[in-house]
């Protein structure tokens, strides 16, 4: 039978308030470390360079240059962030997140090819623009050995007329971030970053005049004066593979697939205030037959895309075509358009001046985390197990206060003493019966090794003068423990201060005690040092006693000196704060205490999440 009563302890500790709400609590703390951090680095983990694509090409000695293409980031403004909920914004710190996790690739060289800013286009001042800037700084961090390079985006400079578009966005944008269309190489190749917004008001323009691009002339510091001087340029720089950097994709077929790797649709034409989703026509044949880049990046449509191009009527024929391959790169930022951002990773090697044996350049994609499947799948069944556990722990309290303990068995056979009032006055005492001491050492009765059993209240008053066995020295509780403070009272009125009062303490002891009482004198020798004061009334603490961190200060105010000081509070006077609170919640019913239980449940996970999100990012 003691079998028995082993296991069901053992099934009422695993099944206890306390090992239930510390289970919790390691699970949040898992679920928070994984979902918000975790997630980043384990997305990337199956990302690498591609320069395994360049090993054959005969050139393995040359070490690749890493590229990494980023678009779409979206940073909002910091200013309407300001108004949002205690100033969290979620979109911020996915980036920052995602930013931390892609750097750890170590890219010798970031483009970002547009829409950086989400709202650029509106700033109208220095000053907003200048901390506008540096939200971007504070969120993408960089080495001083790591090139950043930007492109304008329709939402940085704005797309066409408008009186909400700031006059100065493009002046901002040059100040803050470098120049609108600009042309760099990196490692023996040519990268052409082109002003795409400006390319398509520059084409409102021509296309208002009814004439051809051969026709037209390029407006200083445009686009189009860009690539005429791009392809005036002598034969020594036609060695060097032109990679063609736009905001905008180029113009294509809506019926034309994107590739396995997009998400759903296709990228299709449409125009509106501000946007544009695809350039035109002529401009994409005047673009490629002009520049003839041997890759194509861009941006703007949130998901990937992989088109080819074809030019028909080059130079080694009327019947040849030539085939250009544009990669639309996913979104950096989180969008409803798409369920997983991502990035583009671009590693090169210098070309040889001999016949080309290979590629020169190698490409691919990359995802972050979808944050709607982690919500899904993670943080709402781990709510609502959290929730049923509680509400169980809840609804059935007095379940969970009950436990048999494993410190010894209890016999089934032993006899149980008659069913009856618990007072003195049914005591079995008889005056015949011997009174036998209890050694320390022996085995406690039953009562005292089931935890179930009703505790035995302590007495506060010393003996009384009463023939030795009497039925009133029989230790057993006059109350039930939910009276205890009214049993107290009545136990110890206030006649019984009275008699403890030092000026009332005669020669042969107190009033009422027996001279050869063994507990009197065992008691005034234990205690040798009694106070004056009562037991109960415990010293008052000075008021200059703190704890915890404080500064004082002084300073003169209308003729007198004045003290200020400023302290804040210790540990565990919030510990306090934080158990008188919870107690106070518990007192409040079954709601009361399913709140308290979420507190104490979901605190560690907060901790844990500001303090990893203070370390990694």
């Amino acid at each position: 039978m003691s079998l028995l009563y082993e296991r069901r302890s053992k099934k009422s500790r695993i099944l206890s308030r306390k090992t239930i709400t510390t289970g919790l609590r390691f699970l949040w703390v898992i679920v928070v470390i994984w979902c918000e951090f975790g997630v980043f680095f384990y997305s990337l983990s199956d990302c690498r360079w591609p320069e395994k694509a360049l090993k054959h090409t005969g050139r393995s000695e040359a070490k690749p240059t890493r590229v990494l293409l980023i678009t779409d980031a979206q940073l909002r403004n910091p200013a309407a962030s300001a108004r949002s909920w205690l100033g969290y914004d979620s979109n911020t710190v996915y980036l920052r997140r995602s930013w931390s996790a892609a750097s750890r690739l170590h890219p010798n060289v970031v483009i970002f090819l547009g829409d950086t800013l989400a709202s650029g286009r509106y700033v109208t001042n220095n000053a907003g623009y200048d901390a506008y800037a540096r939200t971007f700084e504070a969120v993408f961090p960089r080495d001083a050995s790591v090139s950043f390079y930007f492109i304008p985006g329709n939402d940085d400079i704005g797309l066409g007329d408008s009186p909400a578009f700031s006059k100065d966005a493009r002046r901002f944008f040059e100040e803050h971030f470098g120049p609108l269309n600009q042309v760099i190489s990196i490692s023996g190749h040519k990268f052409v970053l082109l002003d795409a917004p400006g390319l398509v008001e520059e084409d409102y323009r021509r296309h208002a005049r009814g004439i051809t691009y051969d026709q037209w002339t390029p407006l200083p510091g445009g686009p189009i004066e860009l690539l005429m001087s791009i392809s005036g340029q002598g034969d020594e720089h036609e060695a060097q593979p032109k990679i063609l950097l736009s905001h905008i994709p180029l113009s294509r077929p809506s019926s034309k697939s994107c590739g396995p790797l997009r998400e759903k649709g296709s990228v299709r034409a449409g125009a509106g205030h501000g946007y544009q989703a695809m350039l035109g026509k002529q401009t994409t044949e005047f673009l490629l037959k002009t520049l003839q880049p041997s890759v194509v990046f861009s941006g703007d449509n949130r998901d990937y895309c992989e088109v080819t191009h074809e030019i028909p009527g080059s130079d080694l024929g009327a019947d040849t075509t030539t085939t250009i391959r544009e990669v639309t790169v996913k979104s950096f930022s989180p969008s409803r358009h798409i369920r997983r951002p991502g990035f583009q990773l671009l590693s090169l090697i210098p070309p040889s001046s001999a016949a080309p044996i290979g590629p020169t350049f190698a490409d691919a994609s990359c995802h972050l985390p979808d944050t709607l499947r982690v919500f899904r799948s993670i943080y709402a069944p781990s709510l609502v197990l959290t929730s049923i556990a509680l509400l169980y722990l809840n609804i059935t309290p007095s379940r969970h206060r009950r436990r048999f303990s494993t410190f010894s068995s209890v016999s089934v056979t032993s006899p149980s003493p008659p069913p009856g009032p618990e007072s003195a006055i049914w005591s079995t005492w008889s005056p015949r019966e011997s009174r036998v001491q209890t050694s320390p050492t022996g085995p406690l009765p039953p009562s005292a090794r089931i935890p179930s059993a009703k505790a035995i209240l302590p007495y506060r008053a010393s003996p009384i003068s009463t023939p030795q066995g009497s039925p009133l020295l029989s230790p057993i509780t006059l109350f039930p423990p939910e009276d205890e403070v009214e049993a107290e009272d009545q136990m110890g009125p206030s006649h019984y201060s009275l008699r403890r009062d030092p000026h009332h303490f005669q020669s042969g002891g107190w009033p009422g005690e027996d001279k050869d009482d063994p507990a009197r004198d065992h008691t005034r020798l234990a205690a040798p040092g009694r106070r004056t004061a009562p037991y109960f009334l415990p010293p008052p603490l000075s008021q200059y006693t703190r704890r915890g961190w404080s500064h004082s200060w002084t300073f003169v105010l209308w003729g007198r000196r004045r003290r200020m000081t400023v302290c804040l509070p210790h540990w565990s006077t919030w510990k306090g704060g934080l158990g008188k609170a919870r107690s106070s919640l518990r007192r409040k019913g079954l709601v009361g205490r399913f709140v308290s239980d979420c507190v104490g449940v979901a605190l560690p996970a907060v901790v844990v999440w500001c303090v990893f999100g203070w370390l990694l990012f």
